[in-house]
Parts: structure tokens; sequence; C-alpha cells
């Protein structure tokens, strides 16, 4: 293969490289100041600097495109100089800069992506600024040096001039060179032995400057590393509690599903839900700010859906700006997220504003790695006799449970109890427990005697009421004749309102219950199906 030497062409159009090199260093200028005009304003004013915002107004592919490209030609054109042994301090120079550009729009990109749904922490925002102001400068010297190399140079100092004659262009610069593509393997491992032996003998003599770069670059690795994953970023597991923002936060469990506690859908087929219950206390911040909280899925970040949580208030309660305690409350933020990134690996991203994580203060971002649980499937999961313990266990209940020892069914109940009417004068009287006369269907009440005991870890609203929990959660099965039929349970507030029956409670079920040869409730928790036979 017949190849070319390539300087002559360099030489000849040294001068219009230059002049496109300046033009393309003078638009990236002006991205650069963009970049800092954005931050500048983002620092005093979020809400301008975001009114019409895009990631692609403030940085585009294009900006990393020309950089690198500055940076291919600065090569070839210092090839150029090293080749023809000219001054080579700006191309070096050009070469360092643009890479360090390169890491800083990769540095700001990744911070602007996010920008719409989490605001940037001040210091953080404070750094972009700081480092797009000294890009810009830099680059500026840059310009104004690539400009006078291309338009008012020195031609007797760099030996070109304008005809080819001057350029110092020879035979040698333009001959033809024979490549083979043939490989001899015996001299190319003596060619790779010399080069190590030569490398060794470069170390021996240089011992003592090439440890101390080594060190310094081992520090410095160090210092970033230890900065980025212990100062900038920490990361926790579920059940791990960790400062943030001024608060205590754990998360304690993470759920998928897309429907409410009554099985209606609350968002479209194509979506899903992510709850996160986490628990939450003050430890400074009278409130938590869940604006600096968010999912992250990939490189996908996604926002709270608050309209979304009112309808999941059987797994938790939504915060809403509530001031924090100095003991731990439990709540629930939603997340909207497609259905198809169900199975992918998600993040629960809390920024911080000020904390203190690994004797540091000043962590950036708090990672959860989030485990979502996802719902049943309509099975029963757990079974349980009259006189027995229903455990709900594996479901959003905890370890709440369930003893029914007796129960009665009857249009009405008698009720004695103690009337008082002076300090030592009382008389025995009763009442009637009767069913309310609301409702689209003839109705008894059922007595239940037992026990419920409640997880008072579990953190959902009216919990503690059996009466609740049945019209949440129960529906009756009964055996008429031949036919099973079912009812949802949906039983008004039905007590004595003259005593207090400890363990003693009135469920409105159907009149047919009285008939049935079979009898029992099941509890469907969220697609767990957990039985209690009665009858």
């Amino acid at each position: 293969m017949i190849l070319r030497k390539p300087y002559a062409l360099f030489i000849k159009y040294f001068k219009l490289l230059h002049v496109i090199m300046a033009v393309l260093i003078l638009i990236l200028l002006l991205r650069t100041f963009t970049l800092y005009r954005f931050f500048n304003t983002y620092l005093t004013s979020p809400e301008q600097a975001l009114a019409a915002f895009t990631p692609e107004s403030v940085l585009n592919i294009y900006s990393f495109l020309l950089s690198m490209f500055i940076v291919i030609v600065t090569i070839a054109l210092l090839s150029v100089m090293i080749y023809k042994k000219k001054p080579k301090f700006l191309y070096i120079y050009n070469i360092v800069i643009y890479v360090l550009v390169v890491v800083l729009y990769g540095f700001c990109y990744s911070g602007l992506i996010n920008i719409s749904n989490v605001m940037l922490d001040v210091r953080v925002t404070k750094a972009y600024q700081d480092f797009a102001f000294i890009a810009l400068f830099l680059q500026g010297i840059s310009f104004i040096l690539v400009a006078l190399r291309a338009t008012g140079f020195d031609i007797k100092q760099f030996n070109f001039t304008s005809d080819l004659q001057q350029l110092d262009i020879s035979e040698k610069d333009s001959e033809e060179i024979e490549v083979s593509l043939e490989v001899d393997k015996g001299k190319a491992i003596r060619d790779v032995k010399r080069r190590v032996r030569h490398a060794k003998y470069v170390y021996f003599e240089n011992k003592f400057i090439i440890n101390t770069i080594g060190i310094i670059c081992l520090v410095v690795l160090a210092f970033w590393i230890y900065f980025n994953v212990g100062i900038y970023s920490a990361n926790y597991s579920q059940g791990t509690t960790f400062t943030a923002s001024g608060v205590d936060f754990n998360v304690k469990n993470s759920y998928i599903t897309n429907n409410d506690i009554n099985g209606s859908q609350v968002v479209s087929d194509d979506d899903t839900l992510v709850v996160v219950k986490f628990d939450v206390r003050t430890n400074g911040s009278e409130t938590l700010n869940t604006g600096l909280i968010t999912l992250k899925i990939g490189n996908l970040t996604y926002g709270q859906n608050k309209e979304a949580a009112k309808r999941l208030y059987d797994l938790g309660t939504p915060y809403n700006k509530e001031e924090l305690k100095d003991e731990f409350e439990s709540y629930i933020i939603v997340f909207e997220i497609p259905k198809s990134l169900v199975n992918e690996k998600m993040e629960l991203k809390v920024n911080d504003d000020l904390s203190y994580v690994k004797g540091q203060v000043g962590a950036k971002n708090n990672y959860v790695k989030l485990k979502p649980e996802k719902f049943g499937n309509g099975e029963t999961v757990a079974e349980a006799n009259l006189g027995e313990d229903l455990d709900f266990y594996g479901s959003i209940l905890g370890s709440t449970s369930l003893d029914i020892d007796s129960f009665e069914i009857a249009d009405r109940f008698k009720v004695s109890y103690l009337f008082c009417y002076a300090n030592d004068k009382c008389n025995n009287s009763y009442e009637y427990v009767t069913p309310t006369a609301s409702g689209n269907y003839d109705k008894t009440l059922m007595k239940f005697v037992g026990t419920l005991n409640v997880d008072e870890t579990v953190n959902i609203p009216d919990l503690n009421s059996f009466r609740n929990v049945m019209n949440s959660y129960g529906t009756i099965h009964y055996k008429v004749g031949d036919v099973w039929k079912s009812e949802k349970i949906e039983s008004s507030n039905v007590k004595p309102s003259s005593t207090v029956e400890a363990n003693t409670y009135y469920i409105e079920v159907p009149s047919e219950t009285k008939n049935a040869s079979e009898i029992y409730l099941t509890f469907d928790i969220r697609g767990s199906i957990y039985k209690y036979n009665l009858k």
C-alpha cells in the first residue's frame, strides 16, 4: 500500500485551518458563555432560569462534537509543528483545554437533564458557574492565540509564507512511502521486549520523579473517588436511616401497583405507580422538601404524582408539608412510570441541601436502592377457622392478626348495662342494637366477639377500627341451599349508645345469612386473599 505523507497538505492550508479553528472556538466560547449565564441566573432566580429551559438550549450534542473536532485538528497541527521542530505550546494548550471542556460539558449536562424535576444544590450550582467561568477565560485565551496565528503571526519566525516555495515544503513532505501490512511476529516480539527494557531503564533513571507523579495521581484519584462516593453521593438500602436536608429518612418499603383500595385503575394501561413508604423525623428542618426527592431508573428521572398518592391511602398517608416531629412518622410518596420499566433497577434519589454523611458535611445526593413488591394475584395465602388467629403476614397490614372467638346473626341484639342517675343509685337497663335503614339490600346484624391485633408500625388511617378493616377489605360468602353468594361488606357504624362492650363488634350483612348453612369471610388485601371460616 502506497501512502503520501500529509505534512505538505497541512503546511499548505496551515492558515486556513487556523481560521476554521478560530471560528469553531468562537462558537464554543459563546456556548460556554450561555452555560455560565444560565447558572449565574439560576443562583439568583431559578424560576427565571427555568422559564424557557431545555437542556439543548444550553448544551447540545454539537458542543461535544465541535470540542472533539478541535482536539483532532489540533493534534494534526501539533504533528506538523513537531515534525518541523517549531513552537508547540499553543497546540498542547488547546488539546488540554478542550479535553477539559468536554469533561465540563459532560458534568453540566448530567445536572441539566434533571434540573426541571430536582432543584440543584446551591453549592453544586456555584461550582458549575465557577468552572464555566474558568473555561470561558481559558477558551478566550485560546481564541486570541489561534486568531493571531491565523491572521497576524510572524511568517519568518515559523518559516511559513503564503507562497508554496516559502512554505518550506520539501520533496520529503510529499514523498511516497510503502506501507506493508505483513507482520513479522519475531520482530514484533523483539521490538516489544526492547521497548519494555527501555521503559525499565527510563524508570530506574527517573525513579524518584515517576514515583512522585504516580503517588500524586493515586492521591488525586483517591480523593475523587472519596468525594464522589462518600461526600457528593451516598448509597443505601431499604431500612437504612440516613440524614439529608435536616431530616432523618428511612425507606421502609416500596410497592408497584396501578389500583386503589377498591381495585379501580388509577393511571393508564401503559403506566404504573411506584409507591415508596418512608419514615421521617426532624433533624433541624421543620418540614420535608419532597421536591428534592425523585425516582431514578437508569438515566431517566421521575417526579412525584400527588393526585395518585391521595387514592392510595390504604398504603399510607401522603406527605403534604406536615410539620415534622422528634419521633419517626410514616408517609408515602408516589411516582408514575411507564409499565415497561417495572423490572428495571430503581433508586430513590434524595437531593441534599446539607447533610452529615460518613463524617463529612455536605453530601450532594443520597441514593436508596429500591426493591418494589408486587401485590398478589388473587390467590388465597392464609386461612383460619373460628377461634384461631388469622395472620395478615406478607400484606401491607404487616403483623396484624384477627381472632374471632364466636359470632351470632340476628335482626337485633339486646345489650344490658347499668344506668346510674346518682352517685350511689343505679338500675339495670338495656337497649337494642339494630341495623341501619340505609343500603341497597335487606340487612341484619352479625355480632363478633374477638380481637383485632394491629401492627403498630403500619401507618394506615383507621386501621384500629374493626369496622373499617371489614369495610376496606372484607367480603362475606354464604351458602343458601345449593347456591353460594357473596357480598362486599359496607357496614355503617353500628354499636350500643349507652355502653362499651369489650372486644365486641357489630357488622351489617345480608339478611339471607340467617339461613346460610356455610359462612366464611375473605379479606382481599391488594390481591392477597385471607380466608376466615365461620360456619
